[in-house]
């Protein structure tokens, strides 16, 4: 049973790209933060209203029904087993039973509420009420208690604690009532990272005691200006998230950066500090609880790399499926690496189907350890390794297409695993055979990958094991973005060297698409 905890195992992490007319800069946080959370709320707006268009893939419409866990939505941990609460509402089904936005700073939590007076807060409003926990929490003597640090113990401890915490005061039960509740999660983070790939490794690993990892998302905001956000995976799927994301990140880019709305501050209720009572049984879990977290983030080795060679439009010339193309190049790359296939992991959506999730397309195929084996030994022409890589391609698009109709296999295992245990069912022999944990059963797959969308995609999470790989990349014309994740504890893994290799692998398969004649006429419908 899967108890280990979210951050930073099992959480989404991502940050937003930057902009020229944004750089990095001291005390730009809290003004940066306000305009993120007012395209937030825009984002909420559309919802409420269900005014957010639908998505429709080559005439299939998708279900929506995510989305809605964007909102008022928490895991909420127990001994056995977590529970996944939601409250947000449509319009049509109600009005909304909390429009609380809860902010944490240097270990401290408040809260303000999103709508006062039946109106949204403007982007100058929102800011006002930051400032104010911003500048309050700057001039205490000490830090904040940190309660939040518990939220990334594995789930059973955290239960625990969380249970302990109630029964220490009823302060304590309401406070956790209304961040559970809360409709978004803000976090004020006094780390300045240098980069976006610091930003992002400090977005899973950085402050715990500023993070509440059971919410659907925790949107942080660095004091350099750099945005980012941690997100429960089990409230939704990253594509969910990245629609958000990308919503936000065109607003600010049509506006520059700026706030063209009204810019009169109502006279608004101060934030509230949702002060913990906390024991010395609490303060020894929390400082626990940080020193297992910077242990646990000290093995985990992140690498952030855009290829900017070339792009999607060159497997388009060829009418090579792009993410079959990418999945084709992690296979030949680890094989070259390490001198065997990987079980491999790769996102296939299910949303065709009201309420549908994922499934697990597996992308090590006959057809792809074929090409890799033949890139690697040599002792092909360019032709032939042309005519390995579409047959490779044609297969990786065959089962994508059978994986998103619900026609994978691992969601079937886990429904059957899952009515075993139910219903005290000695589990099928398959289980327990070899065969099924060396080829990814159980979520032990080699390579864990993901196209975070045809846009730059910064973040992810760790491998699902060891000696394993985690990758996520985008897709654009002109580049490939990558984030790769290695545990240093394993001898034979390194994320840098897998980097280099994807590099080489990437440079070599131009080379034999370059040696052939592009279907022009194909181009423009690909691209």
């Amino acid at each position: 049973m899967q108890r280990s905890p979210l951050i930073p195992f099992s959480n989404i992490n991502g940050v937003f790209p930057s902009f020229d007319f944004w750089p990095h800069k001291s005390g730009t946080r809290t003004q940066r933060a306000a305009l993120f959370g007012h395209y937030t709320l825009e984002f909420h707006h559309m919802l409420r209203k269900e005014q957010l268009r639908v998505t429709k893939i080559k005439g299939n419409i998708w279900s929506m029904d995510q989305f809605r866990y964007l909102f008022n939505t928490c895991r909420i941990p127990g001994e056995e087993k977590d529970t996944l609460i939601n409250t947000f509402k449509t319009e049509n089904e109600g009005p909304m039973p909390s429009t609380i936005s809860i902010v944490l700073c240097r270990g401290y939590i408040f809260a303000f509420d999103y709508i006062v007076d039946g109106q949204y807060l403007t982007a100058p409003e929102i800011e006002t009420q930051l400032n104010y926990v911003e500048n309050w929490c700057q001039k205490q003597s000490h830090l904040g208690a940190g309660v939040g640090a518990l939220t990334t113990t594995d789930r059973t401890k955290w239960a625990l604690n969380r249970k302990y915490l109630q029964q220490l005061s009823p302060e304590n039960e309401q406070y956790l009532q209304i961040i559970e509740n809360a409709m978004t999660v803000c976090a004020l983070d006094d780390a300045e990272p240098p980069s976006l790939q610091e930003a992002c490794y400090l977005t899973m690993c950085g402050n715990c005691a500023d993070r509440w990892a059971d919410k659907s998302i925790t949107q942080i905001t660095f004091n350099n200006g750099i945005l980012s956000a941690t997100s429960d995976h089990s409230a939704f799927d990253a594509l969910a998230l990245a629609i958000l994301s990308q919503y936000i990140n065109l607003s600010v880019f049509e506006s520059k950066g700026e706030y063209y709305g009204p810019k009169v501050v109502r006279t608004l209720p101060t934030p509230t500090l949702l002060d913990f009572r906390v024991d010395d049984k609490l303060h020894e879990e929390i400082e626990s609880a940080k020193q297992s977290f910077r242990q646990t983030c000290d093995g985990i080795e992140f690498v952030h790399q855009i290829f900017k060679d070339y792009g999607r439009s060159l497997s388009a010339k060829h009418r090579i499926h792009p993410e079959a193309y990418l999945q084709i190049a992690l296979q030949l790359t680890y094989m070259r690496m390490h001198g065997k296939p990987a079980p491999t992991y790769c996102t296939a959506t299910t949303r065709r189907y009201y309420k549908g999730r994922t499934e697990t397309c597996r992308t090590c195929t006959p057809e792809t350890v074929e090409f890799a084996k033949a890139v690697i030994d040599a002792n092909r022409n360019n032709n032939d390794l042309f005519n390995l890589l579409l047959k490779a391609s044609q297969k990786f698009q065959q089962i994508m297409t059978n994986a998103c109709k619900g026609q994978g296999c691992d969601r079937h295992f886990l429904g059957l695993y899952i009515t075993s245990l139910d219903n005290g069912i000695e589990l099928p022999e398959i289980f327990t055979d070899p065969s099924f944990m060396e080829t990814g059963g159980n979520g032990t797959y080699v390579l864990s990958t993901s196209c975070g969308g045809y846009w730059k995609s910064y973040g992810g999470l760790p491998p699902m094991r060891e000696d394993g790989y985690a990758i996520f990349y985008g897709i654009e014309n002109h580049q490939y973005s990558f984030s790769l994740f290695a545990y240093k504890a394993c001898p034979d893994t390194s994320a840098q060297l897998f980097y280099q290799n994807l590099r080489q692998s990437l440079l070599e398969m131009r080379d034999i698409l370059d040696s052939q004649k592009s279907d022009t006429t194909t181009l423009q419908h690909n691209l």
